[in-house]
């Protein structure tokens, strides 16, 4: 029987500040620059310094406490993260317009820049609460699924209208505030390469050529080297899509250390979402990127991967490398064992957490995990 490790990027590999910075800077541009909603244009967005970055993040995420709150809840796609976010304040300034021009809007099966400067237009109270997003999560259970029902609940409550579906994941507006997301991260020209859509911009130069890593690439070489030698494979399980995945690690020299036939991403999660709509959300914490990556991408066995997922390996033969509670949800659903970094948003923080759910380990990096892997049978 195959022994396999399964890594998650971000917080293990991958410093995943950068995508925070990304997730900030696209509800940033769809609540206040002239291209969107136009609420009060304070930073011009083609010139931005990372300074800039920085003090917008602070002030969309609380500090970083609504990030908190949202891994805390299993959430892990920085997608998911900036949506709900943004449509809390969203919903908020919907609630100023009049009645049929919400209705107008929420009955949308499209959404353009153009509608969205429509409404701006119109919102009197320009003034953001930035702390509503965490009331609400304060509110919410432990589901990724139920989240995504509880905004449409908060949507129908506030505006007072019961098809609410526009604020459901995989939504127009979600996949609309996702290509902002993935506009600022590709950079125009990749974006429009990779997504086979125009760029709503012409100055986004692309974070994802300059991702920092968390520990030495060479040492990441050589502890990959060492568990293959080991006689265990090695898969990727990520809330990244697959150019997201491939361009970094590629770049980095780390991309032939990995069979890409055994890489899930976000990619193959959006594929099977909108072939089989029932099975949503299949994202983290629910484990079919994991089990992409256990028994390899072959597009026959996704509706299975999306059904099938309850005690499906052996924990002595199977580690899943994560840093959040998604990626021990995900463990734990399909019976591996998990061993939590402490090098994500949480730092060492995340101990407790992980610990208060049964986590088999935790370790400072990933690096660390070698002893723990090497004795593991």
């Amino acid at each position: 029987m195959d022994k396999v490790i399964l890594f998650d990027v971000d917080g293990v590999f991958l410093d995943e500040g950068r995508c925070f910075d990304v997730s900030a800077l696209a509800v940033y541009e769809l609540l206040f620059d002239k291209a969107y909603l136009n609420l009060n244009p304070k930073i011009d967005l083609s010139q931005i310094k990372d300074s800039q970055i920085q003090a917008i993040r602070k002030e969309i995420f609380e500090g970083d406490l609504i990030l908190n709150q949202l891994k805390s809840l299993g959430v892990n796609s920085n997608w998911d993260m900036l949506f709900i976010v943004f449509s809390i304040h969203f919903i908020q300034l919907l609630k100023q317009l009049p009645k049929e021009m919400q209705v107008t809007f929420l009955e949308s099966k499209v959404i353009t820049q153009t509608q969205l400067q429509n409404l701006g237009q119109h919102v009197t109270h320009k003034r953001i609460d930035y702390a509503e997003p965490l009331d609400f999560l304060k509110n919410v259970e432990n589901e990724k699924d139920t989240l995504y029902r509880a905004l449409m609940s908060y949507a129908e409550t506030h505006l007072e209208y019961e098809n609410t579906t526009l604020f459901d994941i995989q939504s127009p507006l979600w996949q609309f505030a996702q290509s902002i997301y993935q506009e600022w991260y590709l950079g125009c020209s990749l974006f429009e390469e990779i997504e086979q859509l125009p760029a709503k911009s012409d100055f986004k130069q692309g974070y994802i050529y300059n991702e920092k890593v968390i520990v030495p690439v060479e040492d990441i070489k050589s502890l990959l080297n060492t568990l293959k030698s080991e006689g265990y494979r090695i898969g990727i399980a990520t809330g990244r899509t697959r150019p997201e995945t491939l361009i970094p690690f590629e770049a980095l020299g780390l991309l032939t250390h990995f069979d890409t036939y055994y890489i899930g991403t976000a990619s193959e999660v959006l594929e099977v979402e909108s072939e089989y709509p029932e099975q949503k959300p299949l994202g983290k914490p629910n484990p079919f990127t994991y089990l992409v990556a256990y028994y390899g991408n072959d597009k026959n066995r996704y509706y299975d991967y999306a059904t099938h997922q309850t005690h499906c390996v052996d924990k002595k033969q199977v580690i899943i490398v994560g840093d959040s509670l998604a990626d021990l949800l995900c463990a734990k659903t399909i019976n591996a064992t998990f061993i939590g970094t402490l090098t994500g948003l949480k730092g060492k923080e995340a101990r407790k957490e992980l610990e208060a759910h049964d986590a088999d380990y935790t370790v400072n990096h990933v690096l660390d995990i070698k002893d723990i892997v090497l004795n593991h049978h």
